[in-house]
């Protein structure tokens, strides 16, 4: 089985393009929304949150407030790094459990917009970047989100730019065009790799 990661910034097209992966028989994990999961559900996870950021993250409901953390660590190097070595970990840890439970697809595909910042690059057979003009990017984010081109720019400053992120991905995936001509990128790749 090969281990695929797909990552690209925000507005690219990663969802999409998991989606082409799968129609072609891929099993996909999203480490994004895995994530969410175990923040909600993992005990480990929750004790650390509630230790890291204080026990009001949660409500009384257990739900995290996800903009109060976001609030912090965005201005706060060395809380992100703290709430990243305690999240990373047990995302990997699911993630290697999922491609156990898939064992007879012939690829998993690991999406992640931190990829290569997380080190799950380096776990992974090779690494494909998904791309957009800015934009694209601009554009698909406002409409998904409901957020201004403002916002949108300030998330994308935070994030690592496609000229670093090609340094260390074998294969790219321009998402300008027609849903057939990223399939077909997708076909390309699969057919070298597998």
């Amino acid at each position: 089985m090969k281990i695929i990661g797909l990552t690209g910034g925000i507005g690219s097209g990663k969802t999409t393009v998991s989606k082409i992966f799968e129609t072609f028989g891929a099993a996909v994990y999203n480490s994004d929304l895995r994530a969410k999961k175990i923040q909600d559900e993992n005990h480990e996870a929750i004790s650390g949150l509630k230790k890291l950021f204080g026990e009001n993250i949660y409500s009384k409901d257990g739900i995290l407030d996800r903009k109060k953390v976001a609030s912090v660590v965005f201005s706060d190097e060395i809380m992100l790094q703290k709430l990243n070595a305690l999240i990373h970990p047990l995302v990997f840890e699911d993630f290697s459990n999922f491609c156990k439970i898939n064992t007879e697809k012939k690829a998993v595909v690991l999406e992640s917009a931190i990829l290569i910042e997380s080190g799950f690059f380096k776990r992974v057979d090779f690494s494909v970047l998904v791309t957009a003009d800015l934009e694209t990017r601009i554009n698909r984010t406002v409409m998904r989100d409901r957020v201004t081109k403002e916002q949108v720019l300030s998330r994308m400053k935070n994030q690592m730019s496609d000229i670093k992120k090609k340094e260390f991905c074998q294969y790219e995936i321009i998402n300008n065009g027609s849903l057939d001509e990223v399939e077909n990128q997708v076909k390309i790749i699969l057919d070298k790799e597998i």
